[in-house]
């Protein structure tokens, strides 16, 4: 299995998860929230089978189409601007809802291999917490490294989680409190990649995903 080197700088990748409280302001995830739950886009997912039941849709796209995407989801831009790393040239956004009774299996992200055959894992993951129930039960991230358990976290309203884009994670089912869409776990997720200039044109400059295919 190959992945891409880490980046240098102040985040080191060594310490596997690194979190952030109140990483935005409760007016700006407030407006994160409303853009995802009345998005036209929003369904069923169409990521892998490890998110089976789960809702959402996702965005590939490469740096320099970063205004286009905060033209068309204006919300998103401060979350972009706070997580993306710029050593990074490609991206997948996706919001990610899960309700009682679901979470994600064990995985590696390698999204952009769709596009570009064995390009690997990304540098970094980064998940944006907009929607916590306030009785939420289940739903906790769990991080795993040579088949060990290095981080166990339970969602936090408005936290930043990065964590490095080679370890295996899921999320555990959620029991209890999120009945319904409107009530779900809530999470904005961006994988980070360093696509080697020689392979970057086989990503799509922008291009959005849903259960049913790209839309326009």
């Amino acid at each position: 299995m190959s992945f891409q080197p880490p980046w240098g700088g102040a985040f080191r990748l060594h310490t596997f998860v690194h979190r952030t409280p109140d990483a935005l302001p409760v007016d700006v995830i407030e407006s994160i929230r409303a853009a995802i739950l009345g998005s036209s886009l929003l369904g069923e997912s169409n990521l892998t089978e490890q998110f089976s039941g789960t809702y959402g849709f996702s965005l590939t796209f490469r740096r320099e189409a970063l205004s286009e995407v905060k033209d068309r989801f204006p919300a998103f831009g401060p979350f972009l601007e706070a997580a993306l790393l710029p050593g990074c040239n490609a991206f997948l956004l996706n919001p990610l809802l899960v309700q009682n009774g679901r979470g994600v299996e064990a995985h590696m992200d390698r999204s952009m291999e769709f596009y570009v055959d064995g390009l690997g894992c990304p540098i970094a993951v980064s998940v944006l917490y907009v929607q916590v129930p306030e009785h939420l039960s289940g739903g906790e991230l769990r991080v795993y490294h040579r088949g060990q358990r290095v981080a166990a976290l339970s969602p936090r309203p408005h936290s930043l989680v990065t964590f490095r884009g080679d370890l295996m994670h899921e999320v555990t089912a959620v029991e209890a409190g999120a009945p319904e869409l409107s009530a779900a776990r809530i999470s904005l997720v961006v994988e980070q990649y360093r696509v080697p200039e020689s392979l970057l044109a086989k990503v799509p400059v922008f291009e959005l995903r849903t259960q049913t295919g790209a839309q326009a």
